[in-house]
């Protein structure tokens, strides 16, 4: 306490030039009482010196090499500064060489000890965790005249974390590659690229409902892609990729490679009317099904049956401009696949028409799509449609911004399976001198049209008030149900088919509210509070967890003096643990002090 004492009262310094070095070091010193309680650990209390320091400069010229790093010790969230209930330290730095040339590079690294992160789960407050992580990386690039332009890049990281309210732990860890070249002769823009990456990682049983869950993932993928004008204002482009995953959890594997090939080409010639083609061919369409959990960090439960499957999808378009504020277009899609040991096409026509306009001096736009499709295999017709719609204007004195989407039977990778869907979202806001207020709502659900049980929801609602400096207040509330996949980082929602045996069912609802105040200068008050409640399933194993966040913060600036007073408390629990909710709670005071030591 006394050298914290000491070192406030410190003189500031002038910036350190040693040669072609030059540096500037800044930062804040720390000294407060701590102190941390819960009902699953004992209370700890203690007088911490903490700070933060940033190191930044350059060598010869910024355009050379420039440097920044940043130093914390001790930070706890009940100060706002640092994400962690507890204390949390860590490092950030970066340095940057020769950006100024033709062969830029960039070098990164991160560390992280006693941080609170979060296992996410989609629409509701997330699951509150507490670990280490680091990360680590490096990119450079040539960009020469006249020659082929390259680009590579290097990241890995790694995260250990636990779960508030259970026993469980989690980690995850990755290391990915990636090369970009490009090069443009004889009128053609080409390029290349090469990725690959591995990750694994241990989910926590709360999220599968078994425990140990292991998860190891490699891919890659290389690609090559051109593109040339064409007469009459027209263009033309193709692309190759060939990709490769393999995966394996619960003593399952799977592996597959896929090959896609893209083509395009288009014309215009004339103002009004334009013509394009297009084709598609993948050599395994069951692979890019479960390339997707992969790519995703999912779970793989079931092996693929290694059956031979392929898709080809061919679309020609016409457009017509009849008016600039009208588009429209017609299509002729033909998708034919085979998969599971069947073979499946469709043959799909129609037409869209895009429309924006000033309507009662506000801003109107709409787009309706038409579609007729035929089945080979049942022979039976479909009609789908779609109808997005956005306007916003103002109102009375308020700002009125709105927006809906509606759709039926809405192609998806695979041709047996339709999407359907609806959306909507509308805000307002207004300002009375002083005083301001804002409303807002969101809603949406999505469904395969054939398939009862694969309905994903969701909704929002929030609202602020605001009185210039005196007070502002905000509150939320969500709702949202549906499945997921599940990873090292939380549930992922599924957006498209997904192979059955792999999703997790997830439900829940929550709320929110905050106020702040700054009633004179240099005096920040503010306080919050969150709810949470959901149920998740996986694997038939069911769990209903609980979640509330309180904080609160008193921070007032004299001079280079800031006084913080912060308190922070946690209660989360899960039934599946077989415990009590955990409560955790953290209480800060301390004095900090500005320093521009160089």
């Amino acid at each position: 306490m006394q050298a914290g004492l000491l070192l406030l009262a410190c003189p500031i310094t002038a910036q350190v030039r040693i040669g072609e070095l030059s540096s500037h070091l800044t930062g804040t010193i720390s000294p407060g009482y701590s102190a941390d309680y819960g009902n699953m650990t004992p209370s700890d209390h203690s007088w911490v010196m903490g700070g933060v320091a940033s190191l930044s400069g350059s060598y010869y010229t910024p355009g050379f090499l420039s440097y920044n790093a940043s130093v914390y010790l001790n930070q706890s969230r009940a100060n706002s500064n640092f994400q962690s209930i507890s204390n949390a330290s860590g490092v950030d730095a970066s340095a940057n060489i020769f950006a100024g040339s033709r062969f830029p590079g960039e070098v990164s690294y991160s560390k992280a000890y006693d941080s609170e992160g979060s296992y996410d789960v989609p629409g509701v407050a997330n699951f509150v965790t507490h670990g280490n992580s680091d990360s680590f990386g490096v990119n450079w690039s040539e960009n020469l005249p006249g020659a082929p332009t390259f680009s590579a890049a290097y990241q890995m990281g790694s995260s250990q974390y636990s779960v508030y309210g259970t026993s469980d732990q989690g980690n995850s860890a990755f290391h990915s590659v990636n090369l970009h070249s490009n090069y443009r002769a004889l009128g053609f823009n080409m390029g290349a690229f090469f990725t690959a990456g591995n990750s694994n990682s241990l989910i926590p049983e709360v999220a599968t409902g078994v425990a140990n869950t292991k998860v190891d993932s490699d891919s890659d993928a290389v690609g090559f892609n051109l593109n040339h004008r064409l007469p009459f204002s027209g263009s033309m482009a193709a692309s190759f990729t060939r990709s490769s995953f393999s995966t394996s959890s619960k003593g399952l594997s799977d592996s597959g490679s896929i090959d896609i090939v893209n083509a395009l080409a288009s014309i215009h010639p004339v103002e009004k009317i334009s013509f394009s083609a297009s084709a598609s061919y993948s050599d395994n369409l069951a692979g890019q099904l479960i390339q997707s959990v992969v790519s995703s960090g999912g779970v793989v439960v079931e092996p693929n049956t290694n059956q031979s499957s392929n898709s080809l999808d061919l679309m020609a378009i016409a457009g017509y401009t009849p008016a600039p504020t009208l588009q429209t277009t017609a299509f002729f899609e033909r998708r034919s696949q085979f998969y599971q040991g069947q073979s499946y096409g469709v043959n799909s026509f129609g037409g869209t028409a895009a429309y924006a306009h000033t309507v009662l001096n506000g801003s109107f736009n709409a787009t309706l799509t038409l579609t007729g499709n035929q089945s080979d295999q049942s022979g039976a017709d479909t009609v789908g449609f779609s109808a997005i719609g956005n306007y916003s204007n103002q109102v009375l004195g308020w700002q009125v911004n709105g927006s809906a989407g509606y759709a039926q039977n809405v192609q998806t990778l695979l041709v047996t399976d339709m999407n359907s869907f609806y959306n909507y979202s509308g805000s307002a806001r207004r300002r009375w001198g002083q005083f301001n207020m804002s409303v807002g709502a969101s809603a949406g659900r999505t469904a395969l049209t054939q398939q009862a049980g694969t309905a994903d929801s969701n909704e929002n609602y929030n609202a602020s008030a605001g009185f210039g400096q005196w007070i502002s207040a905000n509150g939320g509330y969500s709702k949202s149900s549906g499945q997921a996949l599940d990873t090292g980082t939380g549930l992922v929602p599924v957006t498209g088919p997904v192979p059955p045996g792999l999703l997790s069912l997830y439900g829940g609802s929550g709320y929110s509210f905050g106020l702040s105040s700054t009633p004179v200068k240099h005096l920040i008050l503010s306080a919050s509070y969150s709810s949470a409640n959901s149920d998740t399933t996986s694997n038939s194993v069911s769990s209903t967890n609980q979640s509330t966040e309180l904080s609160s913060l008193v921070q007032y600036q004299y001079r280079k003096l800031n006084f913080t007073s912060g308190f922070a408390r946690l209660q989360q629990g899960f039934s599946t643990s077989g415990t009590v909710p955990e409560v955790v709670s953290s209480y800060y005071f301390g004095v900090s002090r500005w320093f521009n030591f160089f």
